[in-house]
């Protein structure tokens, strides 16, 4: 590891535990200045959380379908030796995309009807829950998984051998991450900022501080009681933070490794990381450690992957088990090694 990396990590390793004992002591009053909450209401009626609620997660959800598709048509064009195997990856493949396009729709759906209802009179919730409400949610999603699968069919079969590893770190990351947000929110059962609002707790005397678990509940019977204690860590913000997988793209994808492009995926992904954390707090459904931490968790996954895979597959090339493809590094060193016997050979 070269100083430079070395000086890096440990600025990081500071800023974040700096933040995170800023944020700790200070969690509860940051809600309490953010959040835009009416009191006959759980849901905010703020425009800026609404579109937080109702889309922040969306974008898990289309790289999930992305990263199916590149692998289905990546097996159509580099089949397993095994033809059942193959076919039957490919059909998973294809009934995991589905499913992920009609739960993400649906759940969109949903929060728009919710917010709707409380802030108009069109009732949006009586056609979601109607046969033909279902049907068209149904419908659709096949809709939108098929787009995504037609788009994808016409990437070049070089590009898609790029692309599948970068598409099975979105599979791991997906599963992963969002696997430890919720054992996490069963474990901790920390209480959301709009659940003591909503019940008038104006001293705010359920905060718990997000490493406790929350064995001080509210006793309640309300229809929102379910959604109560999810607030630690946060769903959406562990979502949204995956849109920094556009980051490692360069690293599979030679052409599109420029400073350029970089710093658009970099840009892109901490604004909209940034707009759906800030709009969970506004929206009062998390504290800023829920969104942090969500965010940590997201990005450490993310770093962490491409590593485990790259070391798995190598000690499978190295038993002959599967092709060792090389790599954008490993390209690059080959690029300059040439050179230079080139250069000796001149």
């Amino acid at each position: 590891m070269t100083k430079t990396k070395k000086i890096t990590i440990s600025v990081a390793v500071i800023l974040i535990v700096a933040i995170a004992i800023i944020g700790t002591i200070f969690d509860l009053q940051i809600s309490r200045a953010l959040a835009d909450l009416s009191e006959s209401q759980y849901y905010s009626s703020n425009i800026f959380a609404i579109l937080g609620e109702c889309f922040g997660e969306d974008v898990l959800y289309l790289f999930i379908m992305l990263a199916c598709a590149i692998i289905f048509f990546y097996l159509l064009k580099f089949p397993l030796k095994q033809k059942w195997l193959t076919i039957s990856l490919q059909v998973l493949l294809c009934c995991i995309s589905y499913l992920i396009a009609f739960y993400s729709f649906n759940k969109t759906i949903n929060y728009v009807a919710t917010y709707l209802a409380l802030n108009s009179t069109l009732a949006l919730s009586n056609y979601v829950n109607s046969v033909i409400g279902i049907i068209s949610i149904i419908l659709i999603s096949f809709v939108i998984d098929a787009v995504i699968f037609f788009l994808v069919e016409k990437i070049k079969p070089e590009i898609l051998k790029s692309l599948w590893k970068w598409a099975l770190v979105i599979l791991i990351v997906a599963v992963v991450s969002n696997g430890i947000v919720q054992v996490s929110k069963h474990i901790f059962d920390r209480t959301r900022f709009r659940a003591m609002y909503f019940v008038g707790d104006k001293d705010f005397s359920y905060f718990t501080y997000w490493f406790t678990i929350n064995k001080n509940k509210i006793p309640t019977t309300s229809i929102y009681a379910e959604d109560f204690f999810k607030s630690f860590p946060s769903g959406h913000t562990c979502a949204a933070t995956s849109i920094l997988l556009l980051v490692l793209l360069p690293y599979y994808l030679k052409e599109l490794d420029t400073k350029q492009n970089k710093i658009i995926f970099y840009t892109v992904a901490t604004c909209y990381t940034l707009f759906v954390a800030i709009s969970r707090i506004v929206a009062g459904a998390h504290f800023f450690m829920d969104t942090f931490i969500a965010s940590l968790i997201t990005i450490f996954t993310i770093i962490i992957t491409p590593i485990i895979i790259n070391i798995i597959f190598k000690k499978l090339s190295s038993k002959n088990l599967v092709e060792n493809e090389p790599t954008k590094q490993d390209v690059d060193k080959k690029e300059k090694a040439d050179k230079k016997t080139l250069n000796k050979q001149a």
